[in-house]
């Protein structure tokens, strides 16, 4: 009897042990944890504003590839030359240079507008050029593009300038909408003529894109051409592009 009861006892206190179950095998572990914050500076700035120098003779067309990037941004047009139809008729003066300028504004996130002012071309004696006879002409290719995807139409209620002299204080060139986004736009300045069958110099409001113009044709009607009885000489003014908050 009792070695029966050492038995007992010793099963009796196996059985009341307190065993706990094994353990689930970890499948993830935290690591180091902490806030996050970035600072966006505030920016009005052209985060590219580039002038290309363009050859009539050469039959330059495309300011990417063809041209010449002023390192010194100017605007000189060379000598003007004699343009005649079919029949040896004079039309008018043409520029042997004309220029492009590319510009993206950066203005984080705020409503903008980029303008253009240029002083008439005054030469020798005070004679001029007639200020309608230079010309800015506000350009937007639909298929230029940003981080290698064509930027598209001018969003919401962005709109491109009026084709107008040069000569003139602010003109408009772009007009963001509110979200003031970055688009790619880009300026004609020349002492030229009508586009190729066309009456007078035009743009379009919305923009260009591919074959097809966009948006409301806008006609330069005030254009005057730089006649042959224009006096010689050299003659010299400014152009200034400007970015502005509005």
């Amino acid at each position: 009897m009792k070695k029966g009861s050492i038995i007992w006892v010793v099963v009796c206190a196996f059985l009341a042990l307190n065993v706990a179950p094994l353990a689930t095998a970890q499948t993830t572990a935290v690591g180091p944890s902490g806030s996050a914050s970035a600072t966006v500076q505030s920016f009005l700035e052209f985060s590219l504003a580039r002038v290309v120098q363009m050859s009539v003779a050469n039959g330059d067309t495309d300011p990417f590839t063809q041209g010449t990037i002023q390192t010194t941004p100017s605007f000189d047009f060379g000598k003007l030359n004699p343009q005649t139809d079919n029949t040896g008729k004079f039309l008018y003066m043409r520029g042997e240079y004309f220029y492009y300028v590319l510009m993206i504004a950066a203005s984080s996130g705020r409503r903008y507008k980029i303008t253009e002012t240029g002083s008439q071309l005054t030469g020798p004696g005070g004679a001029t050029i007639p200020r309608e006879s230079v010309l800015l002409v506000p350009d937007y290719q639909w298929q230029d593009k940003l981080g290698g995807v064509s930027q598209g139409a001018p969003p919401g209620t962005a709109q491109v300038g009026s084709v107008t002299s040069a000569c003139n204080t602010d003109s408009l060139v772009y007009q963001s909408d509110t979200s003031g986004g970055s688009r790619l736009v880009r300026a004609i300045i020349a002492i030229s003529g009508p586009a190729s069958g066309s009456t007078y110099p035009f743009n379009y409001s919305s923009g260009y894109n591919g074959s097809v113009g966009q948006g409301t044709k806008q006609e330069y009607t005030s254009w005057k051409a730089v006649g042959a009885d224009q006096a010689a000489g050299r003659y010299t003014g400014t152009i200034t592009f400007t970015l502005v908050l509005n």
